[in-house]
């Protein structure tokens, strides 16, 4: 009986592990969208057992990051143009109520906290230097710290948990974008306006930068998800041709 409460604390950090693990292989679409996602693969994948992956799938069910179909199972959730669209808007909306917030009763702290964070993010690369179509998971962690940090002083932490799960749905987009073909973009340029709006406690700019930022992601994405779907069309209507 004494051993019980030891087991369940493993079975626990078994799950957050698997749970982190996958969630960060899905915004960084190292596990792409609509991909099936079959236990015997995952336990090689993470080194895990079914049961503590099965909850960590549910978990991810619940953030909108897994889709769990009947008679079927786990697969990575779908990508489209109106989710992109919807999310997005949705994301700017709850982000500038939480940078007003946060410019409003950010003190000193705050501010080298934003300082260190962008000092971080702007010695990385965007791209793995070893697997040059991957995104680099040191980038990703610091991007989301530093937005994390944009908004940390708003005091609510409701707000704070929405703008996360949006943010993290939203990462799987722009690591779409940056996988995808497309004009360059100045990222460490469009972060440090982005901080020095913020410590110039200029609410309207920040806000307004941030709106920015987010939508030149949503127009890439957008057109990328359009010539992919073009794609797919015209090599179903070749396929169709030769029947």
């Amino acid at each position: 009986m004494p051993a019980m409460p030891a087991k369940r604390s493993t079975d626990q950090t078994l799950t957050a592990s698997a749970l982190n693990r996958i969630r960060l292989d899905i915004i960084a679409c190292r596990l792409m969208p609509n991909e099936r996602l079959r236990f015997e693969a995952l336990r090689k994948r993470y080194g895990v057992g079914v049961s503590p992956l099965r909850e960590a799938l549910m978990r991810l069910e619940a953030e909108g990051l897994v889709q769990l179909e009947q008679n079927k199972g786990f697969r990575v959730s779908e990508v489209s143009r109106e989710n992109l669209l919807d999310l997005m808007q949705t994301r700017i909306e709850i982000e500038s109520i939480a940078l007003r917030w946060s410019l409003e009763k950010g003190g000193v702290e705050w501010e080298a906290n934003l300082l260190g964070a962008f000092h971080r993010l702007s010695r990385q690369t965007k791209l793995d230097p070893n697997k040059h179509e991957t995104i680099n998971e040191a980038w990703s962690r610091e991007h989301a710290a530093f937005h994390a940090a944009l908004v940390s002083a708003c005091g609510s932490e409701t707000l704070v948990l929405i703008r996360q799960r949006l943010f993290e749905q939203a990462e799987r987009y722009v690591s779409l974008s940056i996988m995808s073909n497309g004009p360059l973009r100045d990222d460490v340029g469009e972060h440090k306006q982005l901080m020095r709006a913020a410590l110039n406690r200029d609410v309207d700019r920040t806000v307004e930068l941030n709106r920015l930022h987010i939508g030149r992601t949503t127009d890439k994405v957008a057109a990328s998800l359009a010539a992919s779907r073009s794609a797919d069309i015209g090599a179903a209507l070749k396929r169709k041709s030769f029947k």
